[in-house]
């Protein structure tokens, strides 16, 4: 996705060998031991606890609008009581942050949740969709003026007074400290490069993948999110685990 976009300025030095993996089967490969390391969806984290350790403060968060994690409804969000809604096959956090945000915030009744492989072309069937990172982008320039589109990341500073913290760089716990100490050391030096470089990186994904925006949009989009989570972030990061257990979305 775009927004982890920073990171990986110096990808090809990376130690270990690298597999590129949107954020739930990077889950589920951790979770089978065939990945060590990785920015891991929030939500997998807290799963994975104490099996994977946070890398440093790494992770990508936002306060407010962020944009790529967006709820599309055929009515107002207050009245999807009873609703369908489609959820990401790419997400565990973007899916229990709707669930939260449905439940907790607006105390929706009997809302219906299957996964659905919008991102990849498959048609809406529900009331309302999810969708997240670039799809998410790109569905909102030419989305319908007769739908409703929610920004997640507005709806949960509104209701939180916090950023919200997306994912986290996470490596297994057991693996040897100068491995550990190797990837913080990289992650460093690659964000360093990347947060130099926004514009860059903007004016290429724009070039390259024109759907998401125009390179002063896709700049404006980056430069919301921060990299490194300060004592804001860590507080929004523990409100939304709170809320994970005790709707018991690790179920």
């Amino acid at each position: 996705y775009l927004n982890s976009a920073p990171f990986y300025a110096r990808w090809h030095e990376a130690p270990g060998t690298t597999i590129d993996l949107p954020p739930r089967l990077l889950g589920e490969e951790a979770r089978a031991g065939r990945a060590d390391a990785g920015l891991m969806a929030a939500a997998d984290y807290f799963a994975l606890t104490p099996v994977f350790e946070r890398v440093g403060t790494f992770g990508i968060t936002c306060r407010g609008p962020v944009r790529s994690v967006l709820l599309f409804s055929r009515r107002p969000v207050r009245d999807l009581a009873g609703a369908t809604v489609d959820l990401t096959q790419h997400s565990m956090t973007s899916v229990a942050l709707t669930r939260v945000l449905l439940g907790a915030r607006y105390g929706l009744d009997g809302v219906r949740y299957e996964r659905r492989a919008v991102e990849a072309g498959e048609e809406p069937q529900g009331d309302a969709w999810l969708l997240i990172g670039d799809a998410a982008l790109a569905a909102a320039r030419v989305a319908s003026s007769d739908l409703h589109v929610v920004d997640l990341g507005a709806e949960w500073l509104a209701w939180t007074g916090l950023p919200f913290v997306y994912a986290v760089w996470a490596v297994r716990a057991g693996l040897p400290a100068d491995d550990k100490a190797r990837l913080a050391a990289f992650l460093e030096d690659s964000l360093t490069a990347g947060e130099a470089d926004l514009a860059g990186i903007a004016l290429r994904v724009a070039a390259e993948q024109p759907a998401l925006g125009t390179a002063a949009e896709l700049v404006s989009y980056l430069g919301a999110f921060r990299y490194r989570l300060g004592p804001d972030e860590e507080a929004g990061l523990a409100r939304f685990r709170a809320l994970w257990k005790e709707y018991r979305l690790d179920a």
